[in-house]
């Protein structure tokens, strides 16, 4: 079968990956998923230029020959749209409905910004660092065009792993994926990675651009009272992945799997319960675990009785930072990574002896969990011609 992403809007293209194939420990271009909020521009490389300006002491305009001239760096990392999970709201979010899918995991190669930006000479006070693509368009709200634009604060735009990309699992970036030079930021939601990049600004003072005060925004109480606060780092997260919901299983081994990440930091564990949160046992971790990066987990569940069993993952970070039990208000659309409880059926008819995980066993558990979400119904029925707003 020759799988595709799963179209969730078409205009402009909103897809999600069918996580298939965990042998390489990353999402194959053609599949990682697709966030667009306005048509994707058409771009010629040789035409192309990057501006660098604002509160700079030497201005600059690049072509991809000067890019791909400076040092460049390669940063594994998970990217996931911040509202990856929203269908799964029980208070129905204005957005692209996104199911599970709007995450992947790829190796970027680029030029760190921070090589770009001491070329420029940031002048004393930057305070940020604004990110502006050549994608344009209109918001329900915001009826005038706008170009997409982002920025971040200047000690994470100068980190080394946060790059200016052109590659992507060694390939050179797609159109969809923001040919010819996206920023990267690893370990924060995809928003902040914006994508075919037209230029570069250091500012003075804290931005206000629309795509970080009007959207994707969460709400917190500080020692100030409330406060809203733009999107940044991922939390922690994970997926079941096998079995699927309403899977029947049998009396014996049972194995299940799944996938796990954290923002910044690595995983530190995946904790897993069989009887809705009440108890919970560690998973085994496999494969590559790393900041930024997703890791797989599997566990090996003895059944004797059968009956209805309702399942969970909990994934823990390096840093501490445990995924929670349920979605928190305060984020509304955003930040989805609540632990999804999943019902199985065990029946005394069958028999299951698993065994650890191979590649085959995993290559079959990725395909089964891609087939499964491209069947999931898409439960808000929305108009996206303007490019949905979030």
């Amino acid at each position: 079968m020759h799988e595709s992403r799963k179209l969730v809007t078409a205009a402009p293209e909103n897809s999600e990956t069918p996580i298939d194939d965990v042998r390489s420990w990353v999402t194959p271009n053609r599949l990682f998923f697709v966030r667009n909020h306005f048509a994707m521009p058409e771009l010629s490389l040789d035409r192309w230029r990057l501006r660098v300006g604002g509160a700079v002491q030497r201005p600059l305009e690049l072509t991809f020959d000067d890019i791909a001239a400076l040092p460049e760096r390669t940063v594994f990392a998970t990217m996931e749209c911040a509202g990856n999970g929203r269908s799964f709201l029980s208070a129905k979010q204005a957005g692209v409905p996104w199911g599970a899918g709007a995450v992947g995991h790829a190796e970027w190669t680029g030029v760190p910004l921070h090589v770009v930006l001491q070329r420029a000479g940031l002048k004393p006070g930057t305070r940020e660092i604004v990110f502006e693509g050549h994608d344009t368009g209109t918001e329900a709200d915001h009826p005038q065009p706008m170009n997409f634009a982002r920025s971040l604060p200047l000690d994470k735009a100068l980190d080394q792993d946060t790059l200016l990309a052109y590659r992507m699992n060694g390939e050179m970036l797609e159109p969809s994926h923001g040919f010819p030079l996206r920023l990267l930021v690893p370990g924060w939601y995809g928003v902040a990675s914006v994508k075919w990049l037209r230029g570069i600004d250091a500012v003075e003072q804290q931005f206000r651009g629309y795509y970080q005060t009007v959207k994707y925004t969460i709400q917190r109480v500080t020692g100030r009272g409330q406060e809203t606060l733009v999107v940044g780092p991922m939390a922690v997260k994970s997926e079941i992945i096998r079995p699927r919901a309403g899977e029947t299983l049998g009396i014996g081994t049972n194995r299940l799997f799944g996938v796990a990440w954290a923002g910044p930091d690595a995983v530190a564990g995946v904790a897993i319960s069989h009887d809705a949160g009440r108890s919970w046992t560690e998973a085994q971790l496999i494969g590559p675990r790393a900041p930024y990066s997703w890791t797989m987990w599997e566990y090996l569940w003895e059944v004797a009785e059968p009956g209805a069993y309702t399942l969970a993952a909990r994934a823990t970070s390096t840093g501490g930072q445990v995924q929670p039990a349920g979605h928190d208000p305060a984020n509304g659309g955003y930040q989805i990574h609540f632990s999804r409880p999943r019902t199985v059926r065990v029946e005394r008819t069958r028999r299951i002896i698993d065994q650890p995980a191979t590649a085959d066993i995993l290559q079959y558990d990725m395909n089964a969990f891609a087939e499964d979400n491209m069947r999931l119904p898409l439960d808000v029925a929305l108009a996206f011609e303007s490019g949905a707003g979030i």
